[in-house]
């Protein structure tokens, strides 16, 4: 009964709580990471389906690294407010948007270069709402400027011509 009780037991007892909290942890957060994308030589994109089921892809606005969930249910990109803040995105009009979690109020914004590679746009229209979170939602403004096509769990983005 001693040996329960002993400071290097219990040191080792939480060290091994602490760590199985930790690779479990570990395996959700690379579960959420966008596969590795594939540029074509014809130009095309293609995103593979991450573990839970949604389409990611890493990108950058105005130079700094954003990661995109690509959303077909959002009108316009969405950002959260930290990162507008971040990138010191100008101010618009306020706005109510409809979300999952109901109603939200927000602002518009215009993002001066929105790159994902080896796509570059300019002067993209988005919304910014507060507590979206680490990821920005890639709207139907800007996925309606491609040719989609869902293959072999991949999502193809190729510009429309």
């Amino acid at each position: 009964m001693g040996l329960l009780r002993s400071t290097p037991f219990l040191v080792v007892l939480w060290l091994a709580v602490f760590g199985g909290g930790y690779l479990v942890f570990s395996d959700f957060l690379v579960s959420r990471q966008a596969p590795a994308a594939q540029i074509s030589g014809s130009g095309s994109l293609s995103l593979p389906r991450a573990a839970d089921g949604h389409y990611r892809t890493s990108g950058s606005i105005n130079g700094q690294q954003v990661m995109f969930m690509l959303d077909t249910g959002a009108s316009t990109v969405t950002l959260d407010q930290q990162l507008a803040d971040r990138l010191a995105l100008p101010r618009g009009a306020t706005v109510s948007t409809q979300t999952a979690n109901g109603t939200v109020e927000g602002y518009e914004t215009v993002l001066p270069q929105l790159d994902i590679p080896p796509f570059s746009l300019q002067q993209v229209r988005a919304v910014v709402v507060p507590q979206l979170g680490d990821e920005a939602l890639l709207g139907m403004n800007v996925l309606n400027r491609f040719d989609i096509l869902l293959r072999d769990g991949a999502m193809v983005l190729e510009q429309r011509k």
